[in-house]
């Protein structure tokens, strides 16, 4: 979702469908993607909320009345899982931006050859 996001913004940004493309994707095919991981990604979460709801009322009510200090350990733990995924996020990121290429030929639209209208009304001739 993240990686999908990232692609729409910078490297492949509004305006940019019909002149460039990352890794053989244009940028409304990468908007597909991102709508169809996003889409999965909630079904996940409430399914995993309804299945966990017992343990998550718990949880909070046992941290309300006793608040702890953080184990050292723990710290040391949630830094290096931060440097981590910040690191992979800038990797992916670079490698993103350096990927990008400018559509030499027209690539095909399984939609039809009126897709590049994008919902806009128009007439096209076609030859027989």
């Amino acid at each position: 979702m993240i990686a999908t996001g990232y692609i729409l913004r910078f490297p492949l940004p509004p305006g940019s469908n019909k002149a460039f493309s990352l890794w053989g994707l244009t940028r409304h095919q990468y908007g597909d993607i991102h709508f169809w991981i996003s889409f999965g990604l909630l079904a996940v979460l409430v399914i995993h909320l309804t299945l966990h709801w017992n343990w998550i009322v718990t949880v909070i009510v046992k941290r309300c009345h006793a608040v702890q200090a953080s184990h050292p350990s723990l710290l040391r733990s949630g830094l290096l899982t931060l440097v981590i995924v910040t690191i992979t996020l800038i990797a992916f990121a670079w490698t993103a931006q350096h990927s990008v290429k400018r559509i030499t030929r027209p690539i095909h639209d399984p939609r039809g050859p009126n897709s590049h209208l994008d919902g806009q009304t128009g007439s096209t001739s076609s030859a027989q």
